[in-house]
């Protein structure tokens, strides 16, 4: 009888130790680094936090909104197009298997007192596991 009482005891402690472990690695880690790295380019260049932003984009970052190219250097603290918060929808884009870049579904660009609002593309390059952005293109209209 007490072999029987021991053996329910040591199976319901283990089953109480084992059971939040499984919880814990049933949660999710976060988003993917690509998605990451494009939500912290957007968050960084629209709220303008120059040496977050210097983190995770290249040098010189082109800027396509339509027919109009524009310049973002982070390191310089100097862009020729702002990124009007809020943004939405980000997805990842893959060509032949690779990550290329992330879609963005919604997102507002201002140059000057002209601001346009529309689909994007935030493009990566992958550089010893960690993503930079090299470029923005934007097919906006204006508002």
């Amino acid at each position: 009888m007490r072999m029987g009482r021991a053996a329910i005891f040591v199976s319901l402690a283990l089953s109480i130790c084992v059971a939040p472990l499984a919880a814990h690695a049933q949660q999710p880690a976060g988003p993917p680094p690509q998605i990451q790295a494009a939500q912290t380019f957007l968050m960084t260049w629209g709220s303008q936090k120059w040496d977050e932003l210097k983190a995770v984009a290249a040098d010189t970052v082109t800027v396509k909104v339509g027919p109009g190219t524009y310049t973002l250097q982070p390191a310089a603290q100097k862009s020729d197009v702002q990124l009007t918060l809020p943004f939405r929808g980000l997805s990842t884009v893959r060509t032949d298997g690779k990550i290329t870049g992330v879609k963005v579904d919604e997102m507002a660009l201002k140059m000057g007192d002209k601001e346009m609002r529309g689909p994007g593309m935030v493009d990566l390059k992958e550089e010893n596991g960690a993503f930079r952005v090299t470029g923005v293109s934007a097919t906006s209209t204006p508002q």
